[in-house]
């Protein structure tokens, strides 16, 4: 889930070596890249591709030079990636190539045009099978997720759909933008898009009415959310708490196949959910809101390819009031194991170790809220980590996502006199594999938008993965037959 990059004038030296790189290829496949300059774009929009002998690329690959200070802008839908017409390879982009400029730059063209003075480049998903042909990567040490650089996407469309109109399965689904606080990609006024900031200052963002803080990394990665509006309050926070967070990793990819693969994210410690939400008015709300921002760690150049670790995350939140005074509140904790990610190999998955969950702090203990009715809320909240190519979760590489499903009820006070029921729900699955994965319904939106282009559609999915049901158990309390229904 790649730190930005440029492009150093070439001199005579550097020119002969790409020749001879250049001819080397002609026997191996396609071109690699230029070497990178400096132009101090690489903290804005990613670093530079370079050179390497040991790396093939796939002949679809346009290599564009300049590296991110080529780079003009992102535009709003944070799709669209505005670039210098006059840089090296510009020319060459056309629907169906893969545009490979910074580590953050890449992606399939599905339209290019000239706006202005600027070449509008409409990037979408892309497999790294699809990138890179042969090569093996490898780190030589843990990645630390401690000090991650944040990149805000700004105000894309895509960034809130609505799970009630079909969002993450059948129908299409609505979009509504999301806006940005000033000082967490906005200045004056307007959004800015592509700007980075350490994580240490992290701003609020808004969406569908939704207050969202994300946290990451040193502590984990979470979300801190609030909702008011329509008679309805809510607030919460999710977090995958973690200790000394690191990932390591190794692909290895020959004939667009890949061979070998493995993705280790340590540090996990706990899982942590806090919840509380009233209505006086029976009002309900059923929200999965894509966070339109990275955490990414460069991993640095490998065989000349600028991988980087990135973190993203999505919240949603579906409540259940039967009544006018609706209110539940509750807050838990479970403990997990000190590790998650996969190993692949000669076509198969494995975990790279099995998870040992137990409650830490019991959530269904605390489940409060007092009401003539039955009431209930369900937290959804995934973290996708990537090591790979690309930005804002259309990232092409090895990832593994956690998705953490909670669901809570309280029964009606006036069956107090029997049993106050009250149960927890959790549910825990883990999504990974090697080429990119977004949400379903996510993509639904976007390929709405891809209409107006005529630009085809993408898949939700690409590459090679597999789809696990860690745990899932639901507490009831008390354990009485009227409970259980």
């Amino acid at each position: 889930m790649v730190v930005p990059g440029s492009w150093r004038r070439r001199t005579t030296a550097a020119l002969l070596a790409v020749t001879l790189l250049l001819l080397a290829a002609c026997e191996r496949g396609a071109a690699g890249p230029e070497p990178p300059g400096d132009t101090g774009g690489d903290q804005r929009y990613g670093a530079a591709p370079a050179p390497d002998p040991e790396v093939t690329y796939q002949p679809d690959v346009v290599f564009v030079g300049g590296g991110g200070g080529s780079v003009r802008g992102l535009s709003e839908d944070a799709l669209t990636w505005r670039i210098d017409p006059d840089a090296d390879g510009a020319d060459k982009l056309a629907r169906g190539k893969v545009m490979f400029l910074t580590g953050r730059a890449v992606g399939r063209v599905l339209d290019v045009r000239r706006d202005g003075d600027d070449l509008a480049v409409l990037l979408g998903p892309v497999d790294i099978t699809e990138v890179i042909r042969d090569g093996t990567f490898s780190g030589d040490r843990p990645v630390s997720l401690q000090s991650p650089t944040r990149y805000d996407a700004g105000t894309p469309f895509w960034a809130e759909y609505d799970a009630e109109g079909g969002g993450t399965g059948g129908g299409t689904g609505s979009v509504t933008p999301v806006s940005t606080v000033a000082g967490a990609g906005q200045a004056g006024g307007a959004a800015t898009f592509g700007v980075t900031r350490r994580a240490s200052g992290l701003g609020e963002q808004r969406a569908a009415g939704f207050a969202i803080r994300p946290i990451c990394c040193a502590g984990g990665v979470g979300v801190q959310f609030s909702y008011d509006g329509g008679g309805l309050r809510l607030e919460g926070t999710v977090q995958l708490v973690m200790k000394s967070p690191s990932a390591r990793f190794h692909l290895e990819i020959r004939g667009a196949t890949v061979q070998r693969a493995e993705l280790r994210i340590s540090g996990l410690a706990a899982l942590r959910v806090g919840i509380a939400g009233a209505t006086d008015r029976g009002q309900n709300i059923n929200k999965r809101i894509p966070i339109p921002l990275d955490f990414s760690v460069p991993v640095g150049q490998i065989l000349g390819v600028p991988f980087s670790v990135t973190a993203t995350q999505l919240i949603g939140v579906q409540t259940a009031f039967t009544a006018k005074d609706g209110n539940i509140k509750a807050s838990g904790e479970w403990s997990l194991g000190g590790s998650v990610g996969f190993g692949y190999a000669n076509g198969e998955f494995g975990v790279t170790e099995p998870w040992n969950l137990s409650v830490r702090n019991s959530i269904t203990d605390s489940i409060y809220g007092p009401s003539v009715g039955v009431n209930g809320i369900i937290v959804h909240y995934q973290a996708a980590f990537r090591a790979g190519l690309g930005a804002f979760g259309f990232t092409a590489g090895l990832y593994t996502t956690v998705t953490a499903t909670v669901g809570l009820t309280v029964g009606s006070a006036l069956g107090a006199p029997l049993a106050l029921c009250r149960s927890t729900q959790l549910g825990l699955f883990l999504d990974y594999g090697v080429g990119y994965s977004i949400p379903a319904g996510l993509a639904k939106a976007i390929n709405v938008f891809l209409r107006l282009f005529n630009a085809g559609s993408i898949e939700a999915k690409g590459g090679v993965g597999r789809v696990d049901n860690v745990f899932n158990k639901l507490d009831v309390q008390p354990d009485k037959k009227i409970c259980r229904g």
